[in-house]
């Protein structure tokens, strides 16, 4: 395996030694560079907004329009939002009548879970780290 490799290299080392460096031609450097002021000066595509600037900003002072109007009404005898424009009182408590019990095997389930979990994601974290490096 050695003795091929070493005539390989002889061989290699023989045509490296024959051949000769090529020169580029005179002004190589300045043709390949018009040719690329060419290109660059080719039409380029100029991509416009879907929604133009001006409907955005119509948008926006009408938003801005109706918030304000609606903060700085003077109210006419009700005192709070819900009283001045009729809406019904909403309770924002979904859990008020649930109740949940939990067994100790699931306890002891969740609480095996995390801990696996916390010691497997180092360990893939410094895996998928080293897999990346090479």
């Amino acid at each position: 395996m050695e003795k091929d490799n070493k005539k390989i290299e002889d061989l290699v080392n023989k045509l490296m030694a024959a051949d000769s460096l090529e020169q580029a031609p005179t002004g190589f450097t300045d043709n390949v560079m018009s040719k690329i002021e060419a290109l660059s000066n080719t039409k380029t595509t100029v991509y416009k907004p879907l929604i133009p600037k001006y409907i955005l900003w119509l948008v926006g002072t009408g938003f801005i329009a109706i918030v304000s109007y609606i903060l700085f009404k003077q109210p006419t005898g009700s005192s709070t939002l819900s009283e001045r424009f009729n809406l019904p009182e909403v309770s924002l408590n979904p859990f008020e009548g649930l109740s949940f019990e939990f067994s100790n095997t699931l306890m002891y389930a969740v609480v095996l879970f995390a801990i696996m979990l916390s010691i497997q994601i180092p360990i893939l974290k410094q895996y998928f780290n080293n897999r990346l490096s090479y």
